[in-house]
């Protein structure tokens, strides 16, 4: 009882052994929690299976598995005044060790988890899932996205939005199963598109015109999908599962349509046409296309236009083996590149948004890139509006230009001798 030493600091001899947190001390319930840990019969007999002497020292105590602070408060709490027997400190641990193997048994138990994933495969393969869909992956992301941890019903599934990560962390957590972070496309591109195409789960559907490489991107099981998987297992799940894959391919056309409606149209040279996946990056190229182009450099040939979800949204093949170009698609390709015949100028133009402005170190990059170019290299960086600007000044490189759309008449020059132009 800490109450029977009223002192502001205390010494101890060197060779006993003091716990802390942090050098701080000991709630009273966590200090009685941890002293009736350390006096169980339980961790006498640990200890005395792996050491050959009597006397713990530090280096003992730290090599010991230690109950959470939780449930050491837990065990605190049961001292009333006097400090327990030796079979009242087993029968505390005891009890404490039931609900631990309880909560065990219901949430990690293979078995159990084994039972829940096999049922997920049953369901994909009853939805008509292509075969690169029917795995292990697949089938335990379908059970994050529908919050079912092993020990519940496919009647207590729900719908919480979910980005990959959390999915992720969610297998992990309840299905023992640990993915390395580096699969996270993986789960996109193999898992995550395919349940999109078959209208099972929604991406963004509380903000549909997220931009793709948002970091919030986040996916949700479809209404009617959350439906029919809460009657698997009923009697009704067969009569249901024929409803909903009737209707199935309609919905998904609906909901592909929609995401089609929230894509950026852009029109350019002899009327080619081309759609941006929403978000403010693609708002910006369409500005640059739209408003850049035609007041500094006008009849500007589009050469490049690069997409966040395609990669590639479009490329001039010819004018860029004109220019003796070559098209590297493993290279780091600006935003857009624009072609002024005019004055034979080759305009690279990185859109910033979130990050990437012409830097020291992305000018070189570029001039390498192009370095083989007939035509002279220009640089400018893009910007939505000057706030976003601000915080890239100083990293902007001298001799490139910046441009902000939501002032489309000005441009802002740093350095050298001219006004834009090339500098070789």
């Amino acid at each position: 009882d800490p109450r029977r030493v009223p002192y502001e600091k205390i010494g101890f001899e060197n060779h006993v052994n003091v716990f802390h947190i942090n050098k701080a001390p000991l709630s009273d319930e966590v200090a009685k929690g941890l002293a009736i840990f350390l006096n169980s019969t339980l961790v006498d007999l640990y200890f005395r299976q792996f050491s050959g002497h009597t006397q713990v020292n530090a280096t003992d105590l730290r090599m010991l598995h230690y109950p959470s602070v939780e449930c050491l408060a837990r065990l605190g709490k049961q001292i009333n005044g006097v400090f327990p027997a030796q079979d009242e400190i087993d029968e505390l641990i005891d009890q404490e060790i039931e609900q631990l193997e309880s909560a065990y048994k219901q949430s990690r138990d293979p078995m159990t988890i084994q039972q829940k994933i096999q049922e997920a495969f049953s369901v994909l393969d009853e939805l008509g899932m292509p075969r690169g869909q029917r795995n292990e992956r697949s089938a335990l992301t379908l059970l994050a996205l529908l919050g079912l941890t092993p020990d519940l019903a496919w009647q207590q599934a729900s719908a919480p939005l979910m980005g990959i990560t959390p999915i992720m962390d969610f297998i992990k957590l309840h299905y023992a199963r640990t993915y390395a972070p580096n699969t996270r496309e993986t789960f996109r591109r193999q898992t995550m598109h395919q349940f999109v195409d078959a209208g099972i789960v929604l991406p963004n559907p509380d903000e549909p015109d997220r931009a793709i490489n948002s970091p919030k991107w986040v996916y949700q099981i479809e209404s009617h999908a959350l439906e029919l998987l809460r009657s698997f297992g009923s009697s009704n799940w067969k009569s249901n599962l024929e409803i909903y894959l009737a209707t199935r391919r309609t919905l998904a056309e609906e909901y592909a349509r929609k995401r089609e409606m929230l894509k950026i149209p852009l029109v350019f040279g002899e009327k080619q046409e081309l759609y941006l996946t929403p978000g403010t990056h693609s708002q910006l190229i369409q500005a640059i296309i739209e408003e850049f182009g035609p007041r500094f450099v006008p009849g500007a040939e589009v050469l490049y236009i690069g997409d966040t979800g395609a990669k590639m949204g479009y490329f001039d093949a010819s004018v860029f083996q004109e220019l003796e170009l070559e098209f590297d698609s493993h290279g780091k390709f600006p935003d857009v590149v624009l072609y002024f015949r005019k004055e034979n100028w080759l305009l690279l133009i990185e859109a910033v948004t979130s990050h990437g402005p012409v830097n020291a170190k992305r000018h070189a990059e570029l001039a390498n890139l192009f370095n083989k170019a007939t035509a002279g290299l220009v640089y400018v960086t893009a910007f939505p509006d000057r706030q976003t600007m601000g915080k890239y000044l100083s990293e902007i490189s001298w001799e490139t230009e910046v441009w902000v759309a939501e002032t489309p008449t000005h441009l802002i020059h740093f350095d050298g001798e001219q006004f834009l132009g090339p500098y070789e």
